[in-house]
């Protein structure tokens, strides 16, 4: 997926609120730029991964290592608190 105001972005983009009301497709340098008038919101598409260890989802950036095909085909892997409690980190 594409950022909507610069054409950059990855997998995990965010969804967000313009002061009119509009909802656009933003990375994460964008948001940082704009994020006084851009609201995050819940996108057409969730994306979250299981944490292999203590089986919480959570957002794929906070995971040290992630891979897609879990169960019912979700990404999994290891979260970043998991990892640290293993001494990975």
């Amino acid at each position: 997926m594409s950022c909507e105001l610069c054409g950059g972005g990855d997998e995990w983009i965010k969804t967000c609120r313009t002061p009119e009301g509009s909802r656009l497709l933003v990375c994460d340098p964008c948001y940082e730029e704009h994020s006084s008038i851009l609201v995050i919101v819940p996108g057409d598409r969730v994306v979250m991964a299981r944490c292999d260890s203590c089986w919480r989802y959570g957002n794929l950036r906070e995971f040290v290592e992630i891979s897609p095909g879990g169960r019912k085909n979700a990404y999994s892997g290891t979260c970043a608190e998991c990892a640290n409690e293993d001494g990975d980190l």
